[in-house]
């Protein structure tokens, strides 16, 4: 068992920003890597560029809650932190990115270098990367 544990900690964490939908989607295994919480905060420092997914307790502010039965993404609507994240990096167009993050383990948290997302085209999901299912 844990070399399946070790396994899944050893994929990439990919967080996709889409504006033009207003959501922004995880793959599974940032939940996985999370140990699939019950609620997650996605937090953002504007002076790093950064984006901080930490899991949280209910009672939390602005916890999303996750699904009981794991997805293999999950979709968050985001439209006020699309908008701040698009004004904070100077992004003008509506085109999604990518974004491979690293885990913070002693925080139950991922981190996100906004710097570091990559212009991406969506394909369905059944595979590899996260995408729009059709």
């Amino acid at each position: 068992m844990n070399e399946i544990i070790s396994f899944m900690r050893d994929e990439p964490l990919v967080m996709t920003l889409c504006p033009e939908e207003e959501s922004i989607l995880l793959n599974k295994n940032v939940l996985d890597h999370l140990e699939q919480p019950r609620q997650v905060q996605i937090l953002i420092n504007e002076e790093q560029g950064m984006l901080l997914l930490k899991a949280c307790s209910v009672e939390d502010r602005e916890a999303v809650v996750i699904p009981q039965l794991p997805p293999d993404q999950l979709e968050v609507s985001g439209a006020s932190l699309l908008k701040r994240i698009r004004r904070l990096m100077g992004w003008n167009d509506n085109c999604p990115r990518q974004i491979m993050g690293f885990a913070i383990p002693e925080h139950y948290a991922i981190a996100f270098d906004l710097q570091n997302a990559v212009p991406v085209q969506l394909k369905p999901s059944g595979g590899g990367l996260p995408g729009r299912r059709s």
